[in-house]
């Protein structure tokens, strides 16, 4: 006959008792997606099992940057180039154009956004428009102010800091 010691008796207990409790854990977590609503029609349990996605998280904060030509004619020279930086926070975005030309900073307020989108404009002048989109973790910037201000219509690449 094998005789089992209360010692080893204790422990398959405990090794039980603590199984029984993961399981009722486990349980009460699938148990949170699965709600019962009563059918007005009869007194009969339905589940109604909901089944939420979390939204995809998606940042636009950071400072993104791009050099580019500024007088073609002039590619040899470094005053013949620019600088676009914008400064996205969370309570506030700002554009600056720093060129041999033109040297300003400009207030920008966003107007839309998704994941592949951010749409700003200036904080007062709502028709000038900055529009950078992201495809492959590359992102580009598209804007009538910068047109209109440089003189030529341009794709900007900009690299994210």
């Amino acid at each position: 006959m094998n005789k089992i010691k209360p010692c080893s008796e204790s422990i398959f207990f405990l090794a039980l008792l603590s199984l029984s409790i993961i399981s009722c854990k486990q349980e009460k977590q699938i148990s949170k997606e699965t709600r019962f609503a009563q059918n007005a029609d009869s007194s009969v349990l339905k589940p109604n099992v909901e089944i939420k996605t979390p939204k995809k998280v998606f940042s636009w904060l950071g400072n993104y940057s791009c050099n580019f030509l500024r007088m073609k004619e002039e590619s040899g020279d470094p005053r013949g180039w620019g600088m676009i930086r914008i400064k996205i926070k969370t309570d506030s975005a700002k554009f600056s154009l720093d060129t041999y030309i033109e040297n300003f900073e400009k207030e920008l307020i966003v107007v839309n956004q998704n994941e592949y989108e951010m749409i700003l404009s200036l904080k007062n002048k709502k028709d000038s428009t900055f529009v950078i989109t992201k495809n492959n973790n590359k992102y580009f910037l598209k804007s009538n102010f910068i047109n209109e201000t440089v003189g030529e219509t341009e794709t900007y690449e900009l690299k994210k800091e």
